[in-house]
This record gives structure tokens, C-alpha cells and sequence, in this order.
């Protein structure tokens, strides 16, 4: 058996140290102690807890929440952008452009919400427009029924 400087009996079990103290209560004691991922405080209690209150938990995934819907609303612009340079586009040119006017207007190619591979051709989607992209230059631009 082994003793503490305080005459407690001390038992080693895995990660945790387990003490009998003279009031014949017991408590653990982390070796690696938890904190709170919001303000950085000790958490007690379970083993897996990562937050130290609800106030700091609801905090955490406010704060999560918000740089999702950020980023969600920033993709959103981009492709309410692309959706009225095609409108105007099919409009002025009847389906054809080359890619530098698009891009001079603030169009980027990489924001779509659907690519169908459609016999040779990868078909492109922005909502309810449909166009293929090849050799600088966007073709075939219609409105899907």
C-alpha cells in the first residue's frame, strides 16, 4: 500500500488516481485536466464534458453558427451574382459569350449548384440556367423548363 504526505492511502487504476481520504469519501483525479473550450476554465464533472456551463456551450455554438451561415450567405451573393450575369447574358447574346466578359461582369466559374455530364460535354447549372463551358467561352446557355 502506498501513503500520501497526509496518511491517505492512494490506489493507481489507469489514467486516474483514486484517494481514500480520513472522511471515507472518494474523488478522482484527472492527470490531464479538461477545459472549457469556450473560456479556457477547468471543467469538473464527466470525463467527456467540454464545456465548463450551458452559457459557454450555447456561446460555442452560437459562435460556430454564425460563421456557418456567413460563409453559406456569402456563397449565396455569389451565386445570386452568377444567376443575373447569365439572365442578362441569354438576353443580350442568345447563349454565347467568351469568358472575359463574363469575368470583367464579376461572373467566377467555380460557383454552380450542379454539374451533369451530358454526352461529351460537362453541362454546367446555376439554379435554372444550363450551359457548357469550353475553349474560353461559355455556350449552349438556356433556361431549363
Amino acid at each position: 500500500m502506498v501513503y500520501d504526505s497526509f496518511g491517505s492511502l492512494v490506489f493507481h487504476a489507469g489514467q486516474a488516481i483514486f484517494e481514500e481520504t480520513n472522511t471515507k469519501m472518494y474523488r478522482i483525479q484527472n492527470e490531464e485536466e479538461v477545459h472549457c473550450l469556450e473560456c479556457g476554465e477547468p471543467v469538473y464533472g464527466r470525463s467527456d464534458k467540454k464545456f465548463c456551463s450551458d452559457n459557454c456551450r450555447n456561446r460555442w455554438h452560437g459562435h460556430l453558427r454564425y460563421a456557418r451561415e456567413k460563409i453559406q450567405a456569402r456563397e449565396m451573393q455569389i451565386l445570386a451574382r452568377n444567376y443575373s450575369i447569365l439572365e442578362s447574358m441569354l438576353c443580350l447574346t442568345g447563349g454565347k459569350c467568351p469568358f472575359s466578359t463574363l469575368e470583367e461582369m464579376g461572373f467566377k466559374k467555380e460557383y454552380v449548384t450542379r454539374v451533369i455530364k451530358k454526352g461529351k460535354h460537362l453541362e454546367y447549372r446555376c439554379f435554372d440556367f444550363a450551359y457548357n463551358m469550353g475553349a474560353g467561352k461559355l455556350f449552349n446557355l438556356h433556361r431549363l423548363d
